[in-house]
């Protein structure tokens, strides 16, 4: 899989092409940046906190339980740990909730950060 990335003159703006999408990110006000869209860091709780939503609701969609009506996501510290609330509406059965968390922690964004994969930067001088 291969990705393209655009950097923009002001440096903060960065926009990286996957196939027809565009994922455009930028730095905080804060930082410099002009608010356009959230930061890299913020993308990445969003990939998981969307894998997590994604395992929740496939599973009970699949058992044809009642659907998840949500998640909340928040992250403490740097990044010190990060918990997840699975909204279930009130007639999910409850002897199945241990099984709706076994299955977001089979979430792929989840699992390449407990096995992460080689980072590896080369610099070509064009």
């Amino acid at each position: 899989m291969d990705f393209e990335v655009v950097i923009y003159d002001e440096h903060q703006r960065i926009e990286v092409e996957i196939g027809d999408y565009v994922i455009r990110t930028d730095q905080s006000k804060v930082k410099g940046g002009s608010g356009v869209g959230p930061s890299p860091g913020k993308l990445l709780f969003a990939a998981v906190a969307s894998c997590t939503a994604s395992m929740a609701y496939s599973y009970c969609y699949k058992k044809d339980l009642p659907l998840p009506t949500g998640v909340s996501v928040h992250v403490d510290g740097d990044i010190e740990k990060i918990h997840f609330k699975i909204h279930l509406p009130p007639d999910f059965p409850e002897k199945r909730i241990t099984a709706v968390i076994k299955s977001v922690n089979t979430c792929w964004v989840k699992k390449q950060w407990l096995n992460p994969p080689i980072f590896e930067t080369e610099v070509v001088c064009k």
